[in-house]
């Protein structure tokens, strides 16, 4: 933490979260709540829902939750840091000064030199471009069709011909060498002791900012001979292409979850020209956990739109799986009748390209489609060997929902008996220990509880323990913290727990306080608004067996993975079923 912990709850205390929220979303008070339409996804019907009592809000449409550094921070795409800093300005609260070491001061002033640097660097190659008495980059962009509005709105410029003139100008300015080296606008001379050029000459100059509008780099595109096309500042202190996208800027700012991803600078400003705000791309590398972190923060679904040549389509193969892991649903564009984006609307216009968008495929059926091209299947045994990687494929699938959808897909797409490939699914699935297992009728879910089950069992039980004491207190040695799998979910119960033990009040908002990131905080909300209908006691009792029982047994599953010893593996096995028997009295 910055600043102190009871700081930071008193700025949530003096910021009324009906007051905050109600800056930016007219709301309408209905029964002990608060409603409107949400400002995180596009509705019609209020589900928006403002607590003044829990100090939260939480959308029953798209799940956004949390307290109101949440908010502000999601709303403004602020970090937690900023977000104290505006509350505490709102309610008028004075900020301490940070204490810094020497050396972390030392290392803060160069790093702002850098920015600096690249900021004059930026403001530099603007003016070249405006005066190059030939026009060079001005009239290649006219060409490209891109307008003045989005040649300063991305900050353009031109890097001119003379090897040391930006050199010589930040210079001027003040700037050191190591400063211009250490940003990435020089390199050493390996001719001359202690002399240096410029990096960028003769191109067209693509500025790189992070998402608070920091240049932390440049991209340049040749506009003469030399090579390579496209030159990018190298790894800085500033710059790490594997954690940023170009446009992620502006695209932020659209608050739009479903972003686009395309391969270059001017497919993201021919983009953003046609009205398509949510494009961005990654900097010359291959797509990283990096950059799907950073889109995870926005978004929750992509489109990916990368060129239509082998090297698109193996990017492109590379991408999902990343984007997946990340929890980040995928669709891919088919950018038919042209090379890429940029040349496409160029050709239909953006009314053309709105519709390719909705037409993008998902992204499991765009790599079985890719699949099937590395097969002849006219061919038996190509068409054998394709329908056994079609089923290898469904296996890695997670959810049964989605199992069961792509396989009804797959199966009409390529005319295949649905018994012939379930039986197939069955026997790849046993040879890797994957197959599903018969369900368990002592508490009617799977006896291996599919990951979503697992995850929905740990909420509800959270939801159930801060709603009723009194279920803790039946509970409270029958399940313990460590035994949810989910690292939120498992920091939860130890607070909840602990706060249960030393007869503290269970607070929505505070607790919410201590989770770093939006998507730990939206998790949290959920519990709290977490709609669990509850008819009779005897209904009460059974849910909370049910989803003990759920968490218990993957918890003595996964231990049972790490331990060799016969006895412990019998204890456990005893201890598995023992859950069958399991007991809960509310009385």
């Amino acid at each position: 933490m910055l600043y102190p912990e009871e700081l930071i709850e008193e700025i949530r205390t003096q910021n009324n979260i009906i007051d905050v929220v109600s800056e930016y979303v007219h709301l309408a008070k209905k029964g002990s709540s608060h409603f409107g339409l949400c400002p995180f996804h596009n509705e019609k019907s209020p589900s928006f829902s403002v607590s003044e009592d829990k100090q939260m809000y939480y959308c029953f449409g798209c799940g956004a939750g949390g307290n109101v550094y949440t908010f502000v921070m999601e709303y403004e795409n602020y970090n937690f840091v900023e977000a104290i800093k505006a509350l505490a300005d709102r309610a008028h609260i004075q900020l301490p000064e940070m204490e810094y070491s020497d050396a972390q001061k030392k290392e803060l002033s160069f790093k702002q030199r850098l920015l600096d640097a690249n900021k004059e660097a930026a403001r530099y190659y603007y003016y070249q471009m405006m005066n190059d008495p030939k026009k060079k980059a001005i009239t290649y962009l006219e060409k490209r069709g891109i307008d003045e509005i989005n040649r300063k709105k991305f900050g353009l410029g031109y890097a001119n011909f003379f090897r040391d003139d930006t050199y010589k100008y930040l210079r001027s300015k003040g700037f050191t060498d190591q400063e211009l080296f250490e940003a990435g606008l020089t390199a050493k001379d390996k001719t001359k002791q202690e002399s240096y050029y410029d990096r960028f000459f003769d191109r067209l100059m693509f500025p790189i900012f992070d998402v608070h509008n920091r240049v932390i780099g440049f991209g340049g595109r040749v506009l003469g001979d030399n090579n390579p096309k496209y030159l990018n500042t190298g790894e800085t202190k500033l710059f790490d292409k594997s954690r940023n996208l170009y446009g992620m800027n502006i695209a932020r700012m659209a608050r739009n979850k479903k972003l686009i991803i395309v391969e270059g600078y001017m497919d993201v400003i021919a983009l953003h020209q046609a009205g398509f705000t949510t494009a961005v791309a990654s900097l010359g590398t291959a797509f990283t956990t990096g950059h799907a972190s950073l889109i995870r923060r926005y978004a929750e679904e992509v489109v990916i739109a990368y060129d239509t040549d082998d090297a698109g389509i193996n990017a492109t193969l590379r991408a999902i799986p990343i984007l997946k892991k990340a929890g980040i649903s995928v669709r891919v564009l088919s950018v038919e009748g042209a090379k890429d984006p940029d040349e496409y609307i160029e050709k239909f216009g953006a009314k053309g390209f709105a519709d390719l968008i909705e037409r993008a495929e998902p992204s499991f059926m765009y790599e079985i489609r890719q699949l099937e091209k590395t097969h002849n299947l006219k061919d038996p045994e190509g068409r054998t060997n394709f329908d056994y990687a079609l089923a290898k494929k469904i296996l890695t699938l997670e959810n049964e929902i989605e199992i069961e959808n792509y396989l009804d897909a797959v199966v009409d797409k390529y005319n295949i008996k649905r018994s012939a490939m379930e039986s197939l699914l069955g026997k790849i699935g046993k040879n890797i220990g994957i197959a599903s297992q018969p369900k368990d009728q002592s508490d009617g879910v799977t006896s291996r509880d599919s990951k979503d089950v697992i995850m929905r069992a740990q909420k509800n039980m959270l939801t159930l323990i801060t709603s009723h004491q009194k279920v803790y207190n039946a509970i409270r040695e029958l399940i313990k913290p460590d035994e949810f799998s989910d690292n939120t979910y498992r920091r939860m119960a130890q607070m909840v727990m602990d706060a249960y033990e030393k007869e503290e009040p269970i607070e929505p908002a505070s607790l919410i306080q201590q989770f770093d990131t939006i998507e730990e905080q939206n998790k949290i909300a959920n519990i709290f608004n977490n709609n669990m209908p509850i008819e009779h006691a005897g209904q009460f009792e059974k849910m909370i067996r049910e989803n003990i029982q759920i968490i218990k047994r993957q918890h003595i599953e996964q231990l049972s993975k790490q331990v060799n010893d016969p006895k412990q593996l019998q204890e456990m096995i005893n201890m598995k079923r023992q859950l069958d028997s399991l007991n809960i009295s509310l009385d």
